[in-house]
Order: structure tokens, then C-alpha cells, then sequence
């Protein structure tokens, strides 16, 4: 398993301590992940997942672009939209790759520290390619971590963004002291919310009672361990919206 990062530092203590201090402190990596700051070492990989930040996605696809061979299988995991033109991150792939691979959309409540712990855990594929789904769920299945199917990819990305609104508004109830019953009107009234509007997009509403919508909105509204209820919280308790992506 290769991972492709732009952090140099990061990229050196993952290959001589099989540590990543940063964002998975406390638990050693396994000797066949390796870390590398040079994208074209992708050119190998039969199955490329972008994980990076919503608003660096389309350039990362376009610099490793000409480094992924034909066939490989694409995936994003990353819970987010293009403000330019409201474009999830799939259909940024289908785009800049011209629909020549068979992409999908891995997403549902899925706290890194946890998983990491064995603690277990549920995800989606989406994908419309049947081959992609299975060949996925063999990958990364395991005893705690269970990989579940969803042919509605539009549906299943959708959930994965709109949480995060509800999430950042649950951390500020939670900073303010607002109480339960708070968040809980806002966890509740958000997937009604969501659904709606998914729906309206051309999303299947059943998509939304699943891991990829009600799972991950609630893991994602109530736990601390979420970054969206992270900035939340802090900005209830009276930091700014940039201070508060600072310091988390």
C-alpha cells in the first residue's frame, strides 16, 4: 500500500518509524504501507482512492492524472463539494478522466482512531460497476471492518457532504451549552433536511436511512472525535470560524 503525501516529514517518520504522529498518533503502521512525497509512484496501483481536502481535490487529480494506468479502479473518499459549479468529488473524476475508468464513493461514519482500534466498524462502496464493488469489498473487509454496497453513488457522496453542515451546528449547540434536546432537533430535522434536498437532486431517498446518511450524520453530529463538531464547538464558545480551523 502506497501513500501519496505532500508533508516530506510526515512521508520519512511513516517509513523508518511506521508512525504517523500527526493524524494517527499512537498506533504503528504495518511494514507494507509505504509513504512517498513523488505522485508518479502511483503509476503501479490498481486502485487509486483520493483522500484530501474537498477544495485540493481537482488539483490532485489533474497532477496525478497522467500517472494512473488504464483500468485501475477510482474512489473518492472525501466528504465534500466544489463551490464552483456544486460538483461532488465523482463527478470531478468522471470529468478530468473522461468516464474512460470505473469510479465509486467510499463513505459512512468512519472515525479513523476507531477503526485503528479495531473497534467495529461499518463503510459503503457506491459505485455503478459491479466488478469495482466486489473487488473492494475483498480488499478491505475484515473481522471489525465490514464494507456494505450501495448502487447509488450521487446519493450516498450527498450524505457524506450535507452532514457536515448539521455536524458543525450540533459542536456550536454543544459549545453553547444548549443541551441535548437541542441536538437532537438538529441531528433530526438535518436528515429530513437532507434527504429532501438529495432527493430533489435525483438521489434514491432509501440511500439516506443508511450508514451513508443517518449512520454517518449522527456518528459525525454527537462524537468529539469529528472535526466538523470539533470547529463547532469552538466556535460556540466564541472562537472565529479561522481560529477555530486553526486549532483542530
Amino acid at each position: 500500500t502506497l501513500l501519496w503525501l505532500r508533508d516530506r516529514k510526515i512521508s520519512e517518520e511513516i517509513n523508518t518509524k511506521k508512525q504517523n504522529n500527526k493524524y494517527l498518533p499512537g498506533f504503528t503502521l504495518q511494514a507494507n504501507i509505504i509513504a512517498s512525497t513523488d505522485i508518479e509512484n502511483i503509476s503501479n496501483s490498481d486502485l487509486v482512492i483520493f483522500c484530501v481536502p474537498s477544495d485540493s481535490f481537482r488539483e490532485v487529480v489533474v497532477k496525478s492524472r497522467r500517472f494512473i494506468k488504464q483500468n485501475a479502479y477510482l474512489v473518492s473518499a472525501t466528504k465534500g463539494i466544489e463551490p464552483e459549479g456544486f460538483k461532488l468529488m465523482s463527478q470531478i473524476l468522471e470529468e478530468e478522466f473522461n468516464e474512460e475508468f470505473d469510479t465509486g464513493v467510499l463513505s459512512g461514519p468512519n472515525l479513523a482512531n476507531e477503526i485503528s482500534r479495531g473497534q467495529l466498524t461499518g463503510t459503503v462502496i457506491a459505485s455503478n460497476s459491479d466488478e469495482l464493488i466486489s473487488d473492494f469489498t475483498d480488499i478491505f473487509s475484515t473481522d471489525s471492518f465490514r464494507v456494505y454496497s450501495n448502487k447509488d453513488p450521487f446519493g450516498v457522496e450527498l450524505g457524506g457532504a450535507l452532514k457536515n453542515i448539521y455536524a458543525i451546528a450540533c459542536g456550536m449547540a454543544d459549545g453553547l451549552k444548549a443541551g441535548e434536546n437541542t441536538v437532537g432537533i438538529i441531528m433530526t430535522r438535518g436528515l429530513a433536511e437532507m434527504s429532501r434536498f438529495a432527493v430533489k437532486l435525483g438521489a434514491d431517498p432509501m440511500t439516506f436511512l443508511g450508514l451513508s446518511g443517518v449512520g454517518d450524520l449522527i456518528t459525525t453530529c454527537a462524537s468529539p472525535l469529528s472535526r466538523n463538531h470539533q470547529v463547532g464547538k469552538l466556535i460556540g464558545r466564541g472562537s472565529s470560524t479561522e481560529e477555530a480551523r486553526k486549532l483542530i
